[in-house]
């Protein structure tokens, strides 16, 4: 039996002893689909792990159920059941981000206590659990220098005082100096962001928290407009990015269809079914790189019906890309011409 399925039965099983019913080895087998001496083959790796699991005796001294003892409940710094302690574990990559902000070091400390309550092998087997039925997060964490500048970051966030920054730009590859007043900060695919006005720009602008080279935060405080939603500001764009809000109409093949209704791409999305089995999207959106590159990533399967601007883009990055795909084309050969992509790319990114 592969390793994979094994974690994930005995990840199953965990949460089957976990119910405040518990649960016997013929209704485990039962459940998961499996053989009686394969439950009991289970049993004996959680027990040996150290996992805080007994079985019941009934009246006639045999065999009953399996359940966790009372004594691990009472333990726990917080009222949580096994299970739900073993998944938050397994979790604990998806805020790897946060790790070099002001919440990195009350998360640690939290899940410091939290392992304290399990033995070593337990732990161990929930890391290899976690490998097969786990969350991972995208991205890492903010490597230093730029984790030195999150508490500035945060200070200035939480007492409302302006922040100056050194900021490199990526587009005109050059550091500049500017003050900032941080309104909100947010973790978009394995980034930082802080969304902040800009005295030199005179707008609300984006900066990556990895591009700030300096930083201080300033005696002068501000205040933030009431009328500015940080959540509304972002959810223009489809990632990060910011650009010309259009409304976009995809239309996606039967065959990805049900793929692409059963996900939230983005709050603005409508849905409507068409006859032949296809699926017609409706979003509004910033035109930037990111919805392009997420359109383009589709491939045929799905067809840009509105703007017309937009699919005329996409058409002329399909042509670019067909023709340095060419067989007779060597492989990494200038083609002397610019992506249709970067050429049309805008952003609200500060310049």
């Amino acid at each position: 039996m592969p390793r994979g399925d094994q974690l994930t039965r005995q990840w199953m099983l965990l949460q089957l002893i976990d119910r405040a019913s518990g649960v016997t080895v013929a209704g485990a087998a039962e459940t998961l689909g499996c053989a009686v001496r394969t439950i009991w083959r289970d049993l004996r790796v959680l027990q040996e792990a150290g996992f805080p699991i007994y079985d019941q005796k009934d009246g006639d001294g045999r065999r009953g159920l399996w359940k966790v003892t009372e004594r691990f409940r009472t333990s726990l710094p917080v009222k949580l059941t096994l299970a739900e302690l073993a998944a938050l574990l397994m979790s604990r990559d998806l805020l790897a981000p946060l790790g070099a902000s002001a919440l990195g070091a009350p998360i640690d400390s939290a899940f410091d206590r939290l392992t304290r309550v399990l033995s070593r092998d337990a732990l161990a087997l929930i890391d290899r659990m976690r490998d097969v039925v786990g969350a991972r997060a995208l991205g890492a964490k903010l490597q230093a220098p730029a984790a030195e500048h999150m508490p500035r970051i945060h200070r200035a966030l939480a007492e409302r005082r302006t922040l100056w920054v050194r900021y490199y730009s990526f587009h005109r590859d050059e550091v500049t100096e500017r003050e900032i007043d941080p309104y909100h900060l947010a973790w978009v695919d394995g980034g930082l962001y802080l969304v902040a006005w800009c005295h030199v720009r005179r707008a609300v602008r984006i900066f990556a928290v990895e591009r700030i080279r300096d930083s201080a935060v300033r005696s002068r405080g501000f205040t933030a407009p009431r009328d500015f939603d940080a959540r509304k500001y972002l959810d223009e764009g489809w990632g990060i990015l910011r650009g010309e809000l259009v409304t976009v109409k995809v239309r996606f093949a039967r065959a990805v269809a049900r793929y692409i209704r059963e996900r939230l791409w983005h709050p603005s999305q409508r849905f409507r079914d068409l006859p032949d089995g296809r699926l017609e999207m409706t979003i509004q959106v910033g035109d930037t790189v990111e919805v392009r590159r997420w359109l383009l990533g589709h491939g045929v399967q799905a067809e840009i019906v509105e703007p017309r601007s937009l699919r005329e883009a996409l058409w002329r990055e399909a042509a670019a890309m067909a023709d340095a795909l060419r067989p007779d084309r060597r492989p990494l050969a200038s083609s002397g011409r610019r992506s249709a992509t970067s050429a049309s790319r805008t952003v609200a990114h500060s310049p």
